[in-house]
């Protein structure tokens, strides 16, 4: 299994001579397949500066992605060689990895797609660059895809998939499907529209459990609003914000919850805001927009918000051909204001790569400080949740700058360098593919 690593590597007597540290940069050398594992297991972190001791978190990590995509060739085989009538290759696996024979059917039907329709995928969570949670947001947003339009499926996401959370791939893999899609996208959106319910589920102690089923911009809203009137509580009122969102919705629904008598987040009232390319609210594409704090959503969707005259969402119109944000929709604001709804619009989220905090919840700060000639300008402007804001302000050696192509490039107290990037905007631009190893595609599984 570790045929490519150093026939000395393993030598007692060379092993003795390295320190953690030299031990550290031969594994991390080495591609995940030739790293012994148990090299990993033996290295003593107490031996370890801070910053190699993230970097072998960083090789487990790597390791067990691999591991992943070896368990998913070893799956996808079985499923392959599975010829009796009932499938009884779900059993086996059932009781060899002790999990129900439902888990076990997903997990055959996973790697299947791996190994026939997402070899790319395959590839890179073999090299560890993904997990296999990153790596299942792909699997499962692909049954919904025909096949011809897999390749470019996984061509559009896999660049910038492994420097990024689960949740932010979740996010881009909407919108790739919404892109790929969008007829059958808004099929499907009408479609669930029909479920759209209020349930009731009784539970102990004398609780109820009250879930809705709404359309996404109408539930984001709720939700704005609920947490901004949670902000006109006072201060000493010992209730959780959840506590205070729980029961302001008791008194919404039972006795009204004045738009008017909220209080400003982010220098306005609550709101929702969408983002979309001037060409599709025209009707001249079909391009996803984006809906702030749920993400992509059909371009049918954003034109009819469009036409809601009610005042409770903004228009933020992007370039269709760059993704660029262009303008925020035309309001009488004061310039600064008008430049923070621009930064938060651009960036989305706090501009730490791993943080997902919605842009109104985070702090106006400047990317270069004021007090160090930094300028009050789009340029050097960023929003930071309060975490890493201050995680900046005063944590020794972090610190950030923003970079050519809009991302944000974080430095830690160990010297490790991070780029996250805002919210993909798709461009109109053909994307090329990778090159791949063409792989016979095993037959589908009745």
């Amino acid at each position: 299994m570790f045929d490519d690593a150093p026939d000395w590597f393993a030598h007692p007597v060379y092993a003795e001579s390295l320190t953690a540290g030299e031990r550290l940069a031969e594994l991390r050398s080495m591609a995940p397949a030739a790293r012994p594992a148990d090299e990993l297991g033996r290295l003593d972190a107490a031996g370890l500066s801070d910053a190699e001791r993230v970097e072998l978190v960083g090789l487990i990590a790597e390791q067990r992605n691999w591991l992943a995509a070896v368990e998913a060739r070893v799956l996808a085989e079985i499923d392959g060689a599975d010829d009796s009538e009932l499938g009884l290759a779900q059993e086996e696996v059932s009781l060899a990895l002790k999990v129900a024979p439902r888990t076990a059917q997903n997990r055959l039907k996973s790697a299947r797609t791996l190994a026939r329709d997402l070899p790319n995928t395959l590839a890179l969570l073999g090299k560890g660059v993904i997990s296999d949670r990153h790596a299942q947001v792909l699997i499962e947003t692909s049954w919904r895809l025909a096949d011809e339009l897999l390749p470019e499926f996984e061509a559009a996401l896999l660049g910038r998939a492994g420097e990024q959370t689960v949740s932010q791939l979740q996010r881009a893999a909407r919108r790739a499907e919404l892109r790929l899609a969008p007829a059958i996208a808004e099929t499907r959106h009408r479609e669930a529209m029909e479920d759209r319910s209020v349930r009731l589920l009784p539970l102990p102690d004398g609780m109820v459990q009250l879930s809705a089923l709404l359309p996404a911009p109408e539930a984001e809203l709720i939700f704005a609003r609920l947490t901004a009137a949670s902000r006109l509580l006072p201060a000493q009122d010992e209730r959780t914000v959840d506590q205070q969102r729980a029961d302001l919705l008791i008194d919404a629904v039972l006795g009204g919850l004045p738009h008017d008598a909220l209080p400003e987040l982010q220098g306005r009232r609550p709101s929702i805001q969408v983002i979309v390319a001037a060409d599709t609210l025209l009707g001249l594409d079909e391009e996803p927009a984006d809906l702030t704090g749920y993400g992509p959503i059909t371009a049918g969707t954003a034109r009819r918000l469009a036409a809601d005259e009610s005042g409770t969402w903004r228009r933020l119109l992007t370039d269709p051909n760059t993704g660029d944000l262009l303008d925020i929709g035309a309001r009488s604001y004061r310039p600064a204001q008008r430049l923070r709804d621009f930064i938060g619009a651009r960036d989305g989220t706090c501009v730490f790569p791993t943080c997902n905090q919605p842009g109104y919840r985070c702090e106006y700060e400047h990317t270069v400080p004021y007090a160090d000639g930094g300028a009050t300008m789009r340029g050097n402007g960023a929003l930071a949740c309060r975490r890493h804001n201050h995680t900046k302000t005063t944590g020794t050696g972090w610190g950030y700058r923003r970079q050519p192509d809009g991302g944000y490039r974080w430095t830690t107290h160990s010297g490790h360098h991070h780029t996250g990037h805002p919210p993909q905007r798709w461009t109109t631009r053909p994307v090329q593919a990778p090159a791949i190893e063409n792989r016979p595609k095993q037959p589908a599984q009745s």
